[in-house]
């Protein structure tokens, strides 16, 4: 019994985060040969790395989708879209409308199954709500990346600082984890740790290339945010803590907005708030979820 166990445990290690950290390696590498001619490709490594990840915990995972689960496939989809609408389009009112209705496109699949119930309303609520959290998150990531990068290019050295938004959403990932496998789904949980460790193996082949890409946060907010928002919608997760969990998300942006300058000391200052934040977040809301009875 101890054995099956064992292997049970193992087995799921390696869905959650070896195999789809081995994944987002692999396509980070492969795909960092071709950012002069596609600058998008790069954010294939991490949306493979979790799509890899969701095929191994979600075992019924089918497309065309016919559960709310199966159309992360449509995010990862509506991610690339949103990147390649921010990279080639100049027009920034433009290109804000067009990313609204793909955000609130993959909100409404993600959360329609189980909202479709409640009615039209209800799930056209939800989707709006979110796209304007993502959309929010969006801008402010906008305003910050212009500075980065001109500091990033001043002194070649920091190559830290462009990935702190990205390092910011792995830690939300983190804490969010153990709330939400605890409080209603083991299977969010789970695809919460996938797509820290997709995200975590991007951030490492950027970082030893020194590769500089713009928006690289948008696609993973979008899959967390989905994430987060099935968390209640499907899991039951109270509202409140759905709300903690997203507003943990906008610690790093907000941080680096009312830093004056970016180096690597002020990055890890940066991480270390983010850090501190989630950490209580997670323990407040691990207190708010713990089943009255037993876990056992």
């Amino acid at each position: 019994m101890y054995e099956n166990a064992s292997n049970a445990t193992i087995l799921m290690l390696l869905h959650t985060a070896v195999y789809p950290f081995l994944a987002a390696l692999i396509v980070s590498v492969v795909a960092v040969r071709w950012l002069h001619a596609s600058p998008y490709l790069g954010y294939l490594g991490y949306l493979a790395g979790f799509i890899v990840g969701l095929s191994l915990i979600h075992s019924g995972l089918s497309f065309p989708p016919s559960q709310a689960i199966d159309y992360y496939n449509i995010t990862a989809l509506a991610g690339i879209a949103s990147v390649l609408c921010l990279t080639m389009m100049k027009q920034s009112t433009l290109r804000n409308i067009i990313n609204s209705v793909l955000f609130a496109l993959s909100f409404y699949l993600l959360l329609n199954p189980v909202l479709q119930h409640s009615g039209l309303i209800a799930s056209l609520s939800w989707a709006v709500g979110s796209a304007i959290v993502v959309l929010l998150y969006q801008v402010l990531s906008e305003k910050i990346q212009g500075s980065i990068q001109q500091q990033v290019r001043s002194k070649h050295n920091l190559n830290l600082p462009p990935l702190l938004l990205l390092i910011g959403l792995i830690i939300v990932a983190g804490s969010a984890a153990p709330v939400i496998s605890i409080g209603g789904s083991l299977l969010i949980g789970q695809l919460l740790g996938a797509f820290g460790a997709a995200v975590f193996g991007y951030i490492i082949i950027s970082f030893l290339t020194r590769t500089l890409q713009n928006h690289t946060s948008i696609p993973a907010l979008l899959i967390l945010g989905g994430l987060i928002t099935q968390s209640h919608v499907l899991a039951d997760i109270p509202l409140g803590v759905m709300l903690m969990l997203a507003a943990s998300s906008f610690v790093t942006p907000i941080s680096i907005l009312l830093s004056p300058k970016m180096n690597s000391k002020q990055s890890i200052v940066i991480i270390a708030i983010q850090i501190i934040i989630s950490g209580l977040i997670s323990g407040l809301s691990l207190w708010l979820v713990w089943p009255a009875s037993s876990l056992y």
